[in-house]
């Protein structure tokens, strides 16, 4: 087990002190000396006992120290880190706690160390009390200081928050004045002291009223701060009461525009009124008003003589408006629809000019003169004023006279920034609703006059709202007449047009509505003739295909087909497939990983769409593809062509003659010598390269040995034959496996005559003076029989000899139906109908 250690500590043993060197002697008068001994150690006990005293009173007074530093600096509870409110009425606290302190450590002294610790308590007492009391009236001056300015920040924000609330503006501001007041009445300030922060208040609380009141609804502020000519009314000329010369009121007045007084919205130098009529300081101060007052006419596009003199002096005020017209139009040398730019200095000046020669019969200011009030007016200077503007508004009168002027100008940046803005979004809203209108749809929440009027100006804002109105009543005719058929639409734009003998009143508006329907009219006939496709789209009957899938395409493919018959009757021949659509059509179904997949999708295609429906997806596809649009006529419906695909259909009930070929393997046949002729994106991606076929020449003699003139009257048909019958070629030379037949030197005769049937389905030589392509599959006699049966009875139909069928040689048009021509190129006619006469051998 672990021993403890132990220690022993030390031994103490009590002996006497053993002095070697003290030697005693005897001496006389021994009582004396031992007396004098004794009063000289009582002294020196004395003096010991005073200086352990005062050893002890300085410690205890160093205790007493350390005490006092703590109550005052300890960091979370001394007096002297404590602020602001939380300091106040602590002083007397902490004084408390010093003095139990001092008397704790007092009482553990000895009486005579006691008294002079007292002393030096005292002393430290003193100076603990007065830096307590000089922090406590430190913080409460802190204090009061920052309440005061916290109650006019406070007051500051409600007031500015009541820009437009002048009785609550005014309260703020005057309960603020009181509390200034009663802060500097307690604090010993001057009148003078108390009078300038009020006034220091009072115009920081105004500038930061005006910059909110200026930013937040810059239009507002102009209205009811601006001068006359910044509101929506404006100023308007008061009547003058005559006279000529400087006895003229207008120039009495330093107001030679005769302009109208305003308490509310007083000029800049407006120094009172004269009745209706403002004073001025000086003239230079009613030129440049007269100045600002034009220049508030163009802003709102009135900018001719005309428009400017019918505004300013309207007949309606008594006033003879055409002579003033054609006074200042004679001073000008312009006339009075000439539109004139008063930002120009120049130009202003001499409208000025001429409006103060008519308003006061002579114009008695120098050039100088008119040059500097019209540069204040434009804002190129500024004119000296003595007099402030108030406009009734406590915190616009509360503001310095540049104040004012600063937040008038900081508002008029911000409007014209807004209406900008404003017009990009008239601007974007009248795209969109002409937009909807050309379709005759209506759109909501479309621009108004005023809209149009705040965006633009009177001038501007009319023309362009007229222009608008007529989009707007050609969509309503144009929406009427999306379901209208064009020869009714016709009709009707002739019943509202009006006859030349039909003058009068009312004649106008019915040209302009003639105009209207007529836009209108023709926006839907040129659509339904240019481009039908789009016309079915905007009224519902095609919607247009987004996907991919092949069930969402033929679903919307037999809507179309169904849709077409009553597209017909109001005059749109629409189209199947846009263009854009059978181009992806078509490179949806060639890019497709084999051919036997291709075949698969437009078998589900022909399975669900009409037969016809499936040709005009044919058509629609060859001219991006002849192989896909020649695969997906043979892969339609049924036909008369039996499917060895579905064998469980009996093959007596599928067709009535044994075919020549499966539409499946020429198809299959076809498709893929398509992509060894073409390859797709993937395969030419993936290494693959076009074969070589036998040159141009060589199959073009090929391919005529074989069809002959079948298609001497469709050379688009022979073309389009011919390129089957290149991709029919590869198909069979290149997937036979034999190399005999993919030579390039010369065409394989074998290759080349069942390349020919396929690409053409079989061709007839020699029937009836000329070559014939046959309904797909079909063998010779087959064809002459029904041909011909089908043909007499044509003949019969049509009041015809029914044995003159031989006389004419069938051309193939497409879906086994055949027109017939005679040796002479003569077509055959119904006489009863002048039409061709058709023959379909089924």
């Amino acid at each position: 087990m672990p021993v403890v250690p132990t220690v022993t500590g030390r031994q103490v043993e009590s002996r006497g002190f053993q002095s070697p060197g003290f030697q005693a002697f005897e001496q006389p008068n021994i009582g004396d000396a031992l007396t004098q001994v004794g009063g000289k150690a009582l002294d020196i006990f004395a003096q010991a006992k005073q200086r352990a005293d005062v050893a002890q009173a300085q410690d205890a007074s160093l205790q007493l120290s350390q005490i006092s530093s703590d109550l005052l600096t300890n960091p979370d509870t001394g007096l002297l880190n404590m602020q602001g409110k939380n300091a106040l009425g602590k002083g007397q606290a902490y004084t408390q706690q010093f003095d139990a302190q001092a008397e704790q450590i007092a009482m553990t002294l000895p009486e005579g160390a006691r008294a002079g610790f007292m002393q030096q308590a005292q002393q430290q007492r003193i100076q603990f009390t007065t830096q307590a009391g000089r922090h406590e009236i430190s913080q409460l001056n802190a204090y009061e200081e920052g309440q005061f300015q916290a109650t006019l920040a406070n007051n500051g924000k409600l007031a500015v928050a009541a820009y437009g609330d002048n009785a609550n503006y005014v309260l703020y501001n005057q309960q603020t004045f009181q509390q200034i007041e009663d802060y500097g009445a307690a604090h010993g300030w001057s009148t003078e002291q108390i009078q300038a922060k009020k006034i220091e208040f009072k115009e920081k609380v105004a500038d930061a009223s005006l910059s909110q009141w200026s930013a937040n609804n810059s239009i507002e502020f102009i209205q009811s701060n601006g001068e006359l000519s910044d509101t929506v009314t404006g100023s308007r000329r008061a009547v003058s009461e005559g006279g000529s010369g400087d006895s003229a009121r207008g120039i009495r007045n330093n107001n030679p525009g005769n302009l109208e007084y305003s308490k509310t919205n007083p000029w800049v130098g407006q120094t009172g009124d004269d009745g209706r009529f403002a004073k001025f300081e000086t003239p230079e101060h009613g030129i440049r008003a007269l100045g600002r007052n034009l220049l508030s006419y163009q802003r709102q596009g009135i900018d001719t003589v005309n428009d400017i003199i019918n505004r300013w002096a309207p007949p309606s005020d008594n006033n003879n408006t055409d002579a003033y017209i054609q006074a200042v139009c004679a001073q000008l040398g312009v006339t009075p629809d000439q539109p004139l730019d008063a930002s120009n200095p120049d130009t202003l000046k001499a409208l000025c000019a001429s409006i103060i020669q008519h308003e006061n019969g002579s114009q008695p200011y120098s050039d100088q003169q008119l040059a500097t009030g019209v540069s204040a007016a434009i804002g190129l200077s500024q004119l000296p004023t003595s007099t402030k503007r108030y406009t009734g508004n406590a915190a616009f009168d509360a503001a310095s006279p540049e104040a004012q002027a600063t937040f008038l100008r900081q508002a008029d940046q911000i409007r014209k920034q807004q209406q900008a803005e404003y017009r990009t979004n008239i601007d974007s809203r009248v795209r969109d609703a002409s937009a909807a209108y050309m379709r005759g749809v209506d759109f909501p929440d479309a621009p108004t006059q005023n809209d149009f009027l705040a965006a633009y100006g009177v001038r501007e804002g009319n023309l362009r709202y007229t222009e608008f109105r007529n989009t707007q009543i050609a969509g309503q005719y144009i929406g009427s007449f999306r379901n209208m058929p064009t020869s009714s639409i016709t009709a009707y734009v002739e019943q509202l047009r009006p006859g030349t003998e039909e003058t009068g009143e009312g004649y106008a508006s019915r040209a302009q509505l003639f105009d209207q329907v007529t836009a209108a009219a023709t926006k839907v006939i040129t659509q339904r003739q240019n481009n039908p496709f789009n016309a079915a789209v905007e009224i519902g009957a095609y919607k247009p295909i987004a996907s991919n899938n092949p069930n969402d395409i033929t679903s919307e493919v037999a809507n179309r087909f169904s849709s077409q018959e009553s597209l017909r009757a109001l005059g749109i021949n629409a189209p199947i497939l846009s263009s854009e659509e059978a181009a992806a059509l078509s490179e949806q179904v060639r890019g497709t990983k084999d051919v036997n997949q291709t075949i698969s999708l437009l078998q589900s295609m022909g399975e669900t769409l009409p037969a016809q429906a499936m040709r005009q997806v044919a058509s629609a596809i060859a001219p991006n593809n002849a192989a896909t649009a020649y695969s997906a006529l043979l892969l339609g419906t049924p036909d008369n062509q039996y499917d060895n695909t579905k064998p469980s259909i009996a093959y007596s009930q599928f067709i009535g003659y044994k075919p020549t070929m499966n539409k499946y393997d020429v198809s299959k046949v076809i498709l893929a010598g398509d992509q060894l002729l073409n390859p797709t994106k993937a395969m030419k991606d993936a290494g693959i390269t076009p074969v070589q076929l036998p040159s141009e020449d060589k199959l073009k003699r090929a391919f005529d040995d074989q069809v002959g003139n079948s298609f001497a009257n469709n050379p688009q048909a022979r073309q389009l034959s011919y390129n089957l019958f290149k991709a029919a070629y590869a198909g069979i030379a290149y997937q036979s496996g034999d190399a005999s037949m993919t030579r390039t030197d010369a065409a394989n005769s074998d290759v080349v005559e069942k390349a020919a049937q396929y690409a053409t389905g079989g061709v007839y030589k020699g029937f009836n003076g000329g070559d014939v392509v046959m309904p797909f599959g079909m063998d010779k006699s087959t064809f002459k029989d029904r041909y011909t049966a089908s043909a007499q009875q044509a003949l019969k139909n049509a009041g015809l000899n029914v044995n003159a069928a031989s006389n004419f040689t069938p051309v193939n048009i497409g879906n086994n139906q055949y027109r017939l021509v005679s040796g002479s190129g003569r077509w055959a006619t119904d006489p009863k109908t002048n039409e061709a006469i058709v023959v379909r051998v089924e």
